[in-house]
């Protein structure tokens, strides 16, 4: 079992290389929701680290973890399913190019491992509000991967007759 200092300080690490790759790659995807996406998810990583870097500095103090009320932060986990639903985007309009395809893979393999990491640390931590804690994370982290798979989805279908692939 880890300590609950090694998994926070694991997870830290985790969220500021995610950071740096929607930031590295931003500018590299076509497609104008995913770039919208890396641009915001840029943000929510590095919001992320922030929390958990103030849990991390909780734990080395003594204090325990935090309360559920401490961590929320502005990040609503909802964010990417309801401006898909406002902005009502067209796939034929704003088509996504081969290109593309490797980097939404990449950035759904990463909240993937992220999403699977926050929920195996749940168990190993015994008290309810590092529980709470991880729980959330895993809940944020849950909906990133369902949007870039999704995306990655998309992407493949816009993409099958350029590649000689036809599913009928």
């Amino acid at each position: 079992m880890n300590s609950p200092k090694e998994i926070i300080a694991f997870a830290m690490n985790m969220e500021k290389q995610g950071q740096k790759f929607y930031e590295s790659f931003m500018q590299q995807v076509d497609n104008t929701d995913a770039k919208k996406w890396f641009e915001t998810l840029a943000e929510t990583e590095k919001e992320h680290y922030e929390i958990l870097e103030k849990q991390l500095n909780q734990l080395n103090e003594g204090t325990g973890w935090m309360s559920l009320d401490e961590y929320k932060p502005d990040n609503d986990p909802e964010l990417f399913r309801k401006r898909q639903q406002t902005e009502d985007v067209d796939p034929n309009e704003n088509k996504y190019t081969l290109s593309d395809l490797s980097v939404l893979r990449m950035a759904y393999l990463i909240e993937n491992d992220f999403a699977e990491f926050y929920l195996k640390a749940i168990d190993q931590v015994d008290d309810e509000e590092g529980k709470s804690l991880l729980k959330t994370l895993y809940e944020w982290e849950n909906e990133h991967r369902r949007v870039f798979h999704e995306a990655y989805k998309q992407a493949m279908q816009a993409n099958w007759f350029e590649q000689g692939f036809a599913p009928f």
